[in-house]
């Protein structure tokens, strides 16, 4: 849109916004930090398309969920440029909200299922 003859009829109301908007989409840097937050988010997207479904899928959620904080501590450390051993303060951030989640939804039903 930034790049469209029409954004001069947007940018008309607040020109200072409209001129950062437009820097910021069109550096690189930008892009890259999209591309960084959309490949750690795939694989929780993923698991979550998975188990959102008529199908059963509770004896699969535990190999995804350790699959999914593999894929999503990879994503970090790749970009962090840090081993996987490296301690990463985002992704202990990340995990944390992720264990929180799978232990609220972690009951007796699911590990039964599991076995």
């Amino acid at each position: 849109m930034v790049i469209s003859d029409k954004w001069s009829s947007y940018k008309e109301d607040d020109v200072d916004k409209a001129k950062f908007v437009k820097e910021t989409l069109m550096k690189d840097i930008w892009w890259d930090k999209v591309d960084y937050i959309h490949t750690f988010i795939t694989p929780i997207y993923d698991v979550l398309r998975k188990t959102d479904t008529y199908l059963a899928s509770l004896h699969l959620v535990y190999e995804m969920w350790d699959s999914m904080i593999k894929k999503v501590r990879n994503a970090i450390s790749l970009y962090e440029r840090r081993t996987e051993i490296e301690h990463s303060p985002f992704y202990e951030v990340a995990y944390s909200l992720l264990l929180d989640h799978r232990t609220k939804s972690n009951t007796h039903l699911h590990c039964l299922a599991n076995s």
